[in-house]
């Protein structure tokens, strides 16, 4: 039967080709879907720490200066920490400035770093007795009591640069999460483009399978059960064989050969 068996390893094989192919192309495009996830979510950690550590850096340079300026706790416990949150500060900066240089919010990362330099500038006035000469200065000058004190100086110039520059860490957490967003929408896409090659494919493989089945049903099944049934009726009723049925290759062949039997058989 090499007609029946050539159409049976066609149909078959195509079908093991197409999934095949669906399969290949699913897995190429889900592998680089979970390469672009894995650097989504890197780069929305990075994003994070950053501002995570630039929060805590200015609270912590903050706090030091209110003990310093404000409560005027000028122990070097509070100096130290000053000094270590103004590194820690300036380091992130630059980090988030590497980050956002390259992209369309590189203002956004030139005004942080503008404010981070002139608020660890204040801070590093302070430091350096620059802020207490300034009020020795004026108490010689007015030889009355300084009206400007440690005190002022934090609420007038260092809380400024601070809320300022909080205000550009802010702008930066949501400016970068806005640079993700089109590598967000491209990663939607390429999910649905993974996706799509198996759908199609499962959606023709219906369809071959449907086509499948009615060439089988009209080109084998309904001969061979119409042959079946004019041979049972020959050899219980002595029917004459119905030599008539339509059929093709093999089991045209199979027809033949038994009405050829059948008829020499009543020789």
């Amino acid at each position: 039967m090499q007609g029946v068996a050539r159409r049976m390893r066609v149909a078959f094989m195509s079908i093991i080709m197409l999934l095949f192919f669906a399969g290949a192309t699913s897995l190429l495009e889900l592998e680089r879907v979970s390469h672009d996830t894995e650097q989504l979510l890197m780069a929305s950690e990075q994003n994070v720490n950053v501002a995570g550590d630039m929060l805590s850096a200015l609270s912590d340079q903050n706090d030091a200066i209110i003990y310093m300026a404000v409560v005027g706790d000028s122990s070097s416990r509070y100096r130290l920490e000053c000094e270590n949150s103004m590194s820690l500060l300036s380091t992130a900066s630059q980090r988030a400035y590497d980050i956002m240089a390259s992209s369309e919010y590189r203002s956004v990362a030139d005004s942080l770093t503008k404010y981070t330099r002139e608020l660890n500038a204040l801070a590093r006035d302070f430091l350096e007795g620059g802020v207490h000469r300034r009020i020795a200065e004026q108490s010689l000058v007015d030889s009355l009591p300084a009206t400007f004190t440690t005190r002022s100086w934090y609420v007038d110039e260092y809380k400024v640069g601070y809320i300022n520059l909080s205000k550009q860490v802010s702008n930066y957490m949501t400016s970068s999460q806005n640079t993700l967003s089109p590598e967000v929408n491209r990663l939607s896409h390429t999910a649905r483009r993974s996706v799509t090659p198996v759908f199609i494919s499962l959606l023709v493989m219906f369809v071959v399978v449907l086509m499948l089945y009615f060439f089988l049903k009209k080109l084998y099944v309904k001969p061979i059960v119409r042959i079946n049934r004019s041979l049972g009726d020959y050899l219980t009723y002595k029917v004459p064989f119905d030599k008539s049925i339509s059929c093709r290759d093999e089991v045209e062949e199979l027809r033949d050969r038994i009405d050829t039997l059948i008829s020499k058989s009543n020789k």
